[in-house]
């Protein structure tokens, strides 16, 4: 009997098949990681604007809220981050996300 050096067209097609499957794991828990990190940083931006509400109005006592958003916005930036400067809410939120500062009272939301 001779012995073959080398793999069966089986042995290639199983190692090709375990590979895939590992790459699609790593795929979908990468995947999954970029989408809970924009979540907490959605988060994160949402309770600063809404702390930033708040030194607002203690700073601004009994004055009205701006009611047009960039106005909004321009009245709180300078409660966000004390190392960066905003130039507007666009440069504040991450790409493909859009923030809404409502009102006093009303929390700020986002979209999508």
């Amino acid at each position: 009997m001779k012995s073959r050096a080398g793999f069966t067209l089986i042995e290639l097609v199983g190692a090709l098949v375990v590979i895939s499957i590992l790459v699609s794991i790593v795929l979908v828990t990468t995947g999954n990681s970029r989408d809970r990190a924009l979540q907490t940083r959605i988060s994160a931006d949402l309770e600063a604007m809404n702390a930033a509400k708040g030194f607002w109005v203690l700073d601004h006592n009994g004055a009205a809220f701006p009611t047009d958003e960039a106005e909004r916005f321009n009245a709180i930036r300078k409660y966000l981050e004390v190392n960066r400067s905003f130039p507007s809410l666009t440069d504040y939120q991450p790409p493909g996300v859009s923030y809404f500062i409502n009102g006093i009272g009303v929390p700020p939301s986002h979209s999508p």
